[in-house]
């Protein structure tokens, strides 16, 4: 932990640098503005009575994403992560204790060495700090992720994957290895982390890393076993249409004529290389469609015209297919919403 310690306030020579200061100040505004161009606009307040904060941030570029560290130094609560910014972001404790909500009723704690996991793009997030936080993240654009993940997995990642939230690391962990070899890449070549060779190998081995937490997370073990045969471009191809166009219910032989492809050709290329056929596919993204959209609906929203948007006439076939395939009711999925 001991690189982690110095992470963008010691050089190379181990001295202290102010090169990666971004903001110190005790304005709850000027905060705001800083936190809000470094990560994304959020909702921060004092826990307990009202006080200002004595913040601290740094923060410096790996690539496309962004390294940094931050503390308020009084305890607080953090919500409403913006999702128009599509960012990811993995807070790593380094001092002092964090509890992170999966859900509105399941905390997850991190203390030293731990770390939490998020796509703030596409699932709600609520975070509180103790007074002696100190916390040194990594801010990753949802693209860049999506990106590694069919380049390395050779094929689109399961949109469920997203909404994992996941606490993993630890002392002698080798997320935290990882990280202060970043660290000490930082201290030694911060030019080139930002922009050059260095900061995009950085960055991809931090990439794959969540991924491969994300995807133990959403599978268990099981799931690092052989990579999945790379699928031709047809298949990816067909499978893009699909996600964006899978509200509109198309048939095999619309997707099919999308990729230049027979319905043959397609159907035996989705057999081959995912082990399932084009139907099951188009189904599969309608229902995630719709849960996607239940659990970001209020309570009292319509089932009946969350289920029509994405294709569904019938509500009990739709209803059947959706507890089949999410082991809930759709209602059940409605309800249990709820945001702090």
């Amino acid at each position: 932990m001991s690189a982690l310690q110095g992470v963008l306030i010691v050089d190379a020579k181990g001295g202290r640098t102010e090169e990666h200061h971004v903001v110190s100040t005790t304005d709850w505004d000027e905060m705001h503005a800083w936190s809000d161009r470094i990560y994304m606009p959020y909702e921060v307040s004092p826990t307990g009575k009202p006080q200002a904060p004595d913040a601290r941030m740094y923060a410096s570029k790996i690539g496309s994403s962004i390294l940094s560290r931050f503390s308020y130094n009084i305890p607080v609560h953090i919500k409403d992560w913006s999702q128009k910014e599509d960012l990811a972001i993995v807070l790593t404790t380094i001092r002092g204790n964090a509890r992170h909500w999966v859900d509105s009723r399941k905390p997850a704690d991190t203390g030293v060495g731990e770390a939490f996991l998020v796509d703030t793009s596409r699932t709600d997030y609520w975070v509180d700090f103790d007074p002696n936080h100190l916390q040194v993240n990594v801010t990753l654009p949802h693209q860049l992720l999506a990106s590694l993940y069919e380049r390395w997995f050779g094929q689109l990642p399961d949109e469920r994957l997203w909404l994992q939230k996941v606490r993993f690391g630890g002392q002698g962990s080798a997320w935290i290895a990882l990280m202060e070899y970043a660290s000490r890449c930082m201290a030694e070549f911060p030019a080139q982390m930002a922009a050059g060779p260095l900061g995009r190998h950085v960055e991809e081995a931090i990439g794959v890393h969540l991924l491969m937490q994300w995807t133990q997370s959403m599978h268990g073990a099981a799931a690092f076993g052989p990579p999945p045969q790379l699928a031709p471009r047809l298949v990816r191809d067909a499978e893009r249409y699909i996600v964006h166009n899978a509200r509109h219910a198309p048939t095999v032989s619309e997707v099919a004529a999308a990729v230049g492809a027979s319905v043959r050709a397609l159907s035996g290329a989705f057999r081959r290389f995912r082990g399932i056929t084009v139907q099951m596919c188009l189904r599969e993204e309608r229902l995630k469609g719709v849960r996607a959209d239940l659990l970001a609906a209020p309570p009292e929203a319509s089932i009946k015209a969350i289920a029509a948007y994405w294709g569904y006439c019938s509500m009990g076939v739709f209803s059947a297919s959706y507890k089949k395939r999410f082991g809930e009711l759709p209602s059940q999925t409605l309800k249990a919403f709820r945001r702090i």
